[in-house]
């Protein structure tokens, strides 16, 4: 008995990670897939906003963990990924 083999078209797809704005969506569609996922497994997670930590609860509450020490101490996308 032979099987057969469906032929697929060999296309040259465009690489995601070429550019930092590809990039940067990328991360942002994952951040928020897991975000949810958390939250709809019933694990918290902790975030940064407008200078503070912050930990969102599956309950829907938002505690303040801290203030954030330094906001400048976070490198662009760019630094981080292109360090000698």
């Amino acid at each position: 008995m032979s099987a057969v083999v469906k032929k697929v078209s060999q296309a040259k797809r465009k690489d995601p990670l070429i550019d930092f704005a590809s990039l940067a969506t990328v991360g942002r569609q994952a951040s928020k897939a897991a975000r949810e996922r958390a939250l709809e497994n019933g694990v918290s997670f902790t975030f940064a906003q407008n200078g503070m930590i912050k930990r969102r609860h599956p309950d829907g509450r938002t505690e303040i963990i801290r203030p954030m020490a330094n906001n400048n101490d976070f490198p662009t996308l760019e630094q981080d990924l292109c360090r000698d």
